[in-house]
């Protein structure tokens, strides 16, 4: 017997020691790296849902929202939540134990007994104890401290989905916002990609042509060097322009989740009749984003669970009462009675939660003061990014109509260019410069109605308005399309969003304690 339990000992020994000589672990291979970002393409390439027919802006927001990575780790969030709210409270529950175990030996457990008072033998050598049996129980435990800690643990677990759910509404709007500006910059890059590109080999083969003529002589070196370097600026120009528009296409593809490689084909337009809206109610807006803001949201939650911290706290202080029940058995045949229950009930007190206790309902009290602080603090930021949103709304409508003004008068510069290059009057090299003239005039057109487009989408931002439905349904693509379709129609049309009834705070009672504070921040009403 006595070998056998060496023999264990030194097995766990040799086990260990191998255990704690694989402590530092190895640095990965160049292979296993190779074969990990072989996995992750597959895997990224096999999520990939190809287009069917042209997009339209509403499609390319709902297969972002459907299959951006980021929305899909906001559900996984709320998901986990829930679970842990669920984990929450289940551990209110009484703890219920069993258990079962064997004992033997290789002999009897006898014993004599000492007279306490003769300190003479008074029975021989006995046992009570058959050398081999097993015990079962099943024990109840339950402690009054533990549950009313654990039901403060479960409402802040219950606050912290709510937080959860206010951060996926925020990743919601930044998916939507990022969508509609890469669409429109894609979609404009679409429809001027096509002249660029017969423009840039048309300057390339002028300035290859202006560079054989100074090898010969044939005109005035400084002359030519002044056309060469107009026409190398020309060329940067164009060549700018269509990178900055290709890289539009690369980032709407890597937004709804397709190959960048794909050729995109568009649906629809940019409305054309926006026209600027007036009596935009500064304060009416504010109070709309103080009170649906999810970052403000969030606040109102963690202060809500750092209040649940001073209520666990208070609690500690009391004493704890736990109470037991359980029922055993005995396979020893020498016991009178092999089976029994018990019962019983304790109070713990800690002495030390009264030296304890008060300084740490001081830290939670601070740290709901602190919560309160950095809410108040964070109000005041939002209000400030309302009125530049509002702000920045009315400058790109003004900016928008003089960019409309500018390109007609492009418009007609290209036209009339296109005709006396026909008739002979200019050089090509000349009619390249007017059309690349056309061309920005197009392009900051195209920038300024899509600045329109994506300040009217930071107003609702700003505010705290949903973009999309909160409650959209993510999973059927179709049905996300139409209801996105339908949230959208107001962007396009230059309209701000319909501002939800928001019940007045009431007005505090007046004190005479104190004296009257003067409010952080007076917003006038436009």
């Amino acid at each position: 017997m006595r070998t056998a339990v060496v023999s264990m000992a030194a097995s766990l020994a040799a086990l260990l020691v191998a255990g704690c000589g694989n402590l530092k672990p190895d640095a990965m291979t160049l292979e296993e790296n190779v074969q990990r970002a072989q996995a992750d393409r597959k895997k990224i390439d096999q999520a990939y849902v190809p287009l069917s027919g042209s997009l339209s802006l509403s499609e390319a927001i709902a297969r972002s929202l459907k299959y951006n990575y980021d929305g899909q780790l906001a559900k996984t969030e709320i998901n986990m939540q829930e679970k842990q709210l669920d984990l929450a409270l289940a551990q209110m529950l009484p703890r219920l134990a069993a258990g079962a175990g064997y004992d033997g030996r290789t002999n009897y457990n006898a014993a004599q007994s000492i007279d306490v008072f003769t300190q003479q033998q008074s029975l021989t050598y006995s046992y009570s104890q058959q050398p081999q049996f097993s015990t079962t129980d099943l024990t109840l435990t339950w402690n009054a401290l533990d549950l009313g800690l654990s039901f403060f643990q479960a409402r802040q677990q219950g606050y912290r989905v709510l937080i959860a759910i206010e951060r996926r509404r925020k990743v919601i709007d930044n998916i939507v916002r990022s969508t509609a500006t890469a669409y429109w910059r894609a979609k404009t890059a679409s429809e001027l990609l096509p002249r660029i590109d017969p423009m840039l080999k048309t300057a390339r083969q002028i300035l290859e042509a202006s560079r054989a003529a100074s090898a010969q002589n044939l005109q005035s070196p400084l002359a030519l060097l002044d056309f060469q370097q107009n026409m190398v600026i020309v060329l940067s120009e164009l060549e700018r322009i269509r990178n900055e528009l290709s890289a539009a296409r690369i980032e709407l593809a890597t937004l709804i989740n397709i190959p960048s490689s794909t050729n995109v084909v568009f649906a629809g337009g940019l409305a054309d009749n926006i026209e600027p809206q007036f009596g935009l109610n500064n304060h009416r807006l504010e109070d709309i984003g103080l009170t649906l803001r999810p970052e403000l949201r969030i606040e109102a939650y963690q202060k809500k669970i750092d209040q649940q911290d001073i209520y666990k706290e208070i609690l500690k202080m009391l004493p704890g009462i736990g109470m037991i029940g359980g029922f055993n058995f005995n396979s020893n045949n020498l016991l009178y009675t092999n089976t029994w229950g018990e019962i019983g009930i304790r109070a713990t007190f800690n002495l030390m939660s009264m030296i304890q206790g008060p300084r740490a309902i001081a830290v939670a009290k601070q740290a709901v003061d602190l919560s309160e602080e950095r809410r108040v603090a964070l109000s005041v930021a939002i209000l400030s990014q309302i009125n530049l949103a509002i702000n920045e709304y009315a400058n790109s409508l003004d900016t928008f109509k003089t960019a409309k003004d500018v390109d007609r008068v492009g418009v007609q510069i290209g036209r009339v260019a296109d005709s006396v290059s026909e008739a002979g009057a200019q050089s090509e090299a000349d009619r390249i410069r007017r059309q690349l003239t056309v061309l920005t005039t197009r392009i900051a057109r195209d920038r300024a109605q899509v600045r329109v487009l994506a300040s009217l989408a930071s107003v609702y931002s700003a505010t705290g308005m949903d973009l999309v439905p909160a409650g959209a349904e993510l999973q059927d693509l179709p049905t996300l399309t139409g209801q996105v379709e339908q949230a959208i129609i107001r962007w396009q049309a230059g309209q701000l969003p319909e501002l939800p009834a928001v019940a007045p705070a009431p007005e505090p009672a007046p004190s005479t304690s104190a004296a009257p504070v003067a409010p952080l921040h007076t917003a006038k009403a436009d």
